[in-house]
């Protein structure tokens, strides 16, 4: 099959790729620049060269059920301790059916596709805004990305698989199954991860709960929609996951109508209300019996003397 060279500004009829050629993913710039190479916000590299010397793998701070990345707690080249988010590779063509799905118009490559929907990519984005806008403190701050060389790769898949095999070289007869995601098109690709500061992981604060409907709605304003607002996207009140979010300029804001959009945002605001209702912050989680001066009296006129009595039902006012 012919090898496609691509470029950051190449672009391709899509139907002749999908018909007849293997697709082949652009390498990162070298000397190394700020990523993605599109017209948009960017993250610059956290070093000269976009690589460290020594990473040193502390301890796993992510989840098991993780799809995106692995997070880990590091020293890099004896500096940190610092947070550092590794991200898998996924197949352009799912990205373009399973991100890019709100698109009226379909775009004219594949590399756009991974340059705006892959989870590297779109934090990247994100976090290029914050920086661009001074606003960093609307989540936690990003210090830049780093590529993996070949045997940084070997060490972390061992490391978490517990193997001896290393993954395959830019030289195996298949990529397709590797742990990191590589398919064919990413042969030749580093591994990608971003540096972020190292906070302390505490619960949830309600004077910190009070400000995350805030700061989304500074997001929005700054043309960042996060689409993933769940509770475990958050830590100490500040988002630390960017993984799925379209920052303007991006196509999805652009072509998706405003009914839509509308309609995504407060879906948006609404998964973040429903994690306010299951923290520290619960109304009905606040001991009034605190105040009383029989509280056992009080409870007993709940109990058996405010509502109309139904057999075997049973009040809990604690």
């Amino acid at each position: 099959m012919p090898h496609i060279k691509c470029t950051c500004r190449s672009l391709w009829d899509l139907n002749e790729i999908i018909a007849s050629s293997v697709f082949y993913q652009t390498r990162p710039p070298s000397p190394p620049v700020p990523l993605p190479c599109v017209p948009g916000p960017k993250l610059a590299p956290f070093t000269r060269t976009a690589y460290a010397d020594d990473i040193e793998f502390i301890q796993f701070l992510g989840r098991e059920n993780d799809v995106d990345s692995l997070v880990w707690k590091v020293k890099i080249n004896k500096a940190g301790p610092f947070v550092l988010k590794v991200f898998y590779f996924w197949h352009w063509d799912f990205l373009r059916r399973n991100q890019g799905g709100d698109l009226t118009r379909r775009l004219a490559s594949p590399q756009l596709y991974v340059d705006y929907f892959d989870p590297f990519n779109c934090e990247c984005r994100a976090y290029g805004r914050l920086k661009q806008e001074k606003r960093e403190d609307l989540a936690v701050r990003a210090l830049g990305y780093l590529l993996f060389n070949p045997q940084q790769e070997i060490d972390l898949a061992q490391k978490v698989e517990g193997r001896s095999t290393p993954p395959p070289s830019a030289n195996a007869t298949t990529m397709d199954g590797d742990f990191w995601g590589w398919q064919e098109q990413h042969r030749g690709l580093p591994v990608r991860a971003i540096v972020k500061d190292l906070v302390a992981s505490k619960a949830p604060d309600p004077a910190q709960d009070a400000g995350l409907w805030l700061d989304l709605q500074a997001l929005h304003s700054l043309g960042i929609f996060v689409k993933d607002t769940h509770g475990g996207n958050y830590l100490n009140g500040k988002l630390v996951d960017f993984s799925r979010s379209w920052t303007m300029y991006h196509p999805a804001l652009d072509q998706i109508d405003a009914y839509t959009l509308r309609s995504l945002m407060l879906d948006e605001l609404q998964h973040l209300l429903d994690y306010y209702c299951d923290g520290a912050n619960d109304s009905t989680a606040y001991n009034w019996l605190k105040w009383e001066t029989n509280a056992d009296a009080a409870k007993a006129y709940v109990e058996q003397e405010l509502f109309e009595r139904t057999p075997g039902a049973a009040v809990d006012v604690l």
